[in-house]
């Protein structure tokens, strides 16, 4: 295969494609136990079967268009599409699982991590800081939708330290794009 600027790109893409597949298979176990053993509800059964459906098809339709495609603009689109989905995927999953109580938070360091596939400094910061908007925004609608789950200074105290994890896992990723480029 006859090598171009954007062939790392595109490989990267499609390795990362896959992961996010078996991420998705490693969901669906999760539903199949906690169905199996009633952890939760038919309804919340269902709303994680149709996110994580959501998330493996968004990974596949990158993977396979990741594999025809090396136009730069569209490694982009796709790389972002895979970036969306591990968003709404890690709201999801915490909103879901509590709001600030929620050990789901480590979902949004795959969208930083997948955004690293673009070997720039802007999107990963980029990136760092819509995970952060999207857990702040998750663990307060979370709150406010079900008072007396915590306490509001629990509640800041949360969004604040992970806050500063992301954007720490956003910076160190930088660091680690940048020495390998």
């Amino acid at each position: 295969m006859k090598k171009t600027p954007h062939s790392s790109v595109r490989s990267n893409l499609v390795r990362i494609a896959k992961i996010h597949v078996v991420i998705g298979i490693f969901l669906v176990i999760q539903i199949m136990v906690y169905d199996a053993g009633k952890l939760i509800t038919p309804e919340a059964v269902l709303k994680r079967w149709i996110v994580t459906s959501i998330f493996v098809l968004a990974a596949l339709i990158v993977w396979y268009l990741a594999r025809l495609n090396n136009s730069a603009v569209v490694l982009r689109n796709l790389t972002w599409l895979l970036i969306a989905a591990d968003i709404l995927l890690a709201s999801f999953s915490v909103y879901t699982q509590r709001g600030m109580a929620s050990r789901a938070v480590l979902l949004f360091i795959l969208p930083i991590l997948t955004a690293a596939v673009l070997q720039r400094k802007g999107p990963i910061y980029l990136v760092s800081a819509l995970s952060v908007i999207a857990y702040s925004v998750t663990a307060i609608a979370y709150f406010v939708l079900n008072f007396n789950e915590g306490y509001k200074l629990e509640l800041y105290g949360e969004i604040s330290f992970y806050s500063a994890m992301l954007l720490t896992v956003g910076w160190l990723t930088w660091a680690l794009v940048r020495k390998n480029r």
